[in-house]
């Protein structure tokens, strides 16, 4: 959404008591509300903290390590374990956030019991410890991030409304941390709002994800061996989908909502990786078929984003091929900057 857009939709707001409208105005005023960022040192919440301050915030980041990198400067950092409920509770009170974007978590990447325990414990038990010190303390809205996982391998487009088909200890946990957020907000008016992410890409996206991985040998000229890549991926520009978490947090009305982010297209993998070949124009060899997929890789997602555009105004603005390219351009800024 552009600044116009944007500062349009925050003057039609004026008179609802959102968060970031009436008293407490818009981000980008100086009296811009309280606000804090769990997970601020990943992939999602780098891009937040960047964005937050480029509409004049001053966001609180709640890290794991202070250490953490490639972060603004002047921001204050809070190393916070959210895993113990008292001292999450303690930070709460002492700062007394208006709006918490929680985006701290663990995929669970591994097999074996542990990693049952470990999503359980970083995506369920922090993020009721983290709902339940923000009722306590008075926040206004809590916008945390489930993801696309939760659905399962269904036919798309995939509506908010169908039952749920979680497959691994990651999408079980978000599933449960999904509803008892739900629940929370339908028994206690908990302000919290749940968006899903879908495949979320763009500068700085782990290198273990497709499509940083197939950039990287592209730019690196490296083979790229891959799957036969007739899975269907809907895959969302990170700039979107930052706009969309900060439309999560303005919008009047929307607590106890779960709201899809996706682009609304899906492409096959196989399509993607040629898209990546041909904007980069490299002379690696994409080696398709080259290696066989496991069964948690080979379902669709596909999102329906209707409900993110009518409850949040906000719709998708970057398109695949432009979203690429721009990841191409900065992989390769990074390249020229280690030599």
């Amino acid at each position: 959404m552009n600044d116009e857009k944007r500062d349009a939709r925050l003057a039609d707001m004026s008179s609802a008591q959102s968060p970031l409208s009436t008293q407490h105005s818009a981000l980008s005023t100086s009296s811009s509300p309280r606000i804090a960022v769990t997970g601020a040192g990943g992939f999602l919440g780098r891009h937040l903290a960047h964005a937050l301050v480029a509409r004049g915030a001053n966001p609180l980041l709640l890290v794991h390590s202070s250490l953490e990198r490639e972060l603004p400067e002047g921001l204050r950092r809070v190393s916070l374990d959210l895993t113990e409920r008292a001292a999450v509770g303690s930070v709460l009170e002492l700062e007394r956030p208006q709006i918490i974007f929680h985006l701290a978590g663990t995929r669970g990447i591994g097999a074996g019991a542990l990693t049952w325990s470990r999503c359980v414990e970083l995506n369920v038990d922090s993020t009721v410890h983290l709902l339940e010190a923000s009722q306590r303390a008075g926040v206004e809205r809590v916008v945390i991030i489930g993801t696309a996982d939760e659905y399962g391998n269904q036919p798309g487009p995939l509506r908010e409304d169908l039952p749920l088909a979680p497959a691994s200890p990651y999408a079980v946990s978000k599933t449960v941390a999904t509803q008892i957020a739900q629940a929370m907000h339908a028994r206690d008016g908990c302000p919290v709002v749940i968006l899903r992410p879908f495949t979320v890409y763009g500068p700085g996206q782990p290198a273990n994800m497709f499509v940083s991985e197939a950039i990287g040998c592209a730019v690196h000229g490296e083979a790229f061996r891959m799957t036969e890549g007739r899975q269907r991926r809907d895959l969302i520009y990170v700039d979107d989908a930052i706009d969309a978490f900060i439309a999560a947090a303005e919008a009047p009305g929307v607590e106890g909502q779960v709201i899809n982010v996706g682009s609304g297209e899906a492409y096959a993998l196989r399509d993607v990786a040629r898209m990546v070949w041909r904007l980069s124009g490299t002379d690696a060899e994409l080696m398709i078929g080259a290696r066989a997929g496991a069964a948690a890789e080979l379902h669709d997602t596909w999102a329906d984003v209707t409900r993110a555009k009518e409850l949040l105004g906000w719709s998708p603005r970057v398109g695949l091929e432009v979203g690429l390219a721009k990841m191409i351009e900065w992989v390769r800024g990074r390249r020229s900057a280690e030599c």
